[in-house]
């Protein structure tokens, strides 16, 4: 059980056993939620962003304009998938369970918060963009 949790939990000391040196374990970037939570994130902004190409490109002219949008939103999504495969070849992997997580309790500067609601929270920000995308889109697509 003990052991479990060594592994699992980040920024852990542990001794080990062939050299009686303490070393610290780390828990992998992103290992604080599970990928699900990651995965709906990348959703709703590819959702926008394919919202925006869908009803934005024209001949007018936007291509340019939605080709740079799609270009920084791969850097932004690129460098945290970079830090992560990098220090993956350091670093501890936790593998968090969705139904471990949606059980816990998840520590905010404000005080601790249960998991469900902070998944909630992280999803506000991308689902609302998404959203507005999509009513700005059908927007100007009934309007012209």
């Amino acid at each position: 059980m003990q052991t479990a949790f060594l592994e699992r939990a980040p920024n852990v000391a542990r001794v080990d056993a062939m050299s009686d040196v303490a070393t610290e374990v780390q828990a992998l970037p992103g290992d604080e939620f599970p990928h699900g939570v990651y995965i709906g994130v990348f959703a709703a902004y590819l959702w926008m962003i394919g919202t925006a190409w869908a009803d934005f490109a024209a001949p007018g002219g936007t291509e340019l304009d939605l080709m740079m949008v799609t270009v920084l939103a791969v850097v932004f999504f690129g460098i945290p998938l970079a830090l992560r495969h990098t220090a993956a070849t350091r670093l501890v992997s936790a593998h968090p369970r969705m139904s471990d997580f949606l059980e816990s309790q998840v520590d905010t500067f404000t005080g601790p918060m249960p998991a469900k609601q902070a998944w909630i929270e992280i999803m506000l920000i991308p689902l609302a963009l998404a959203a507005a995308a999509t009513l700005i889109g059908g927007a100007h697509v009934l309007v012209g």
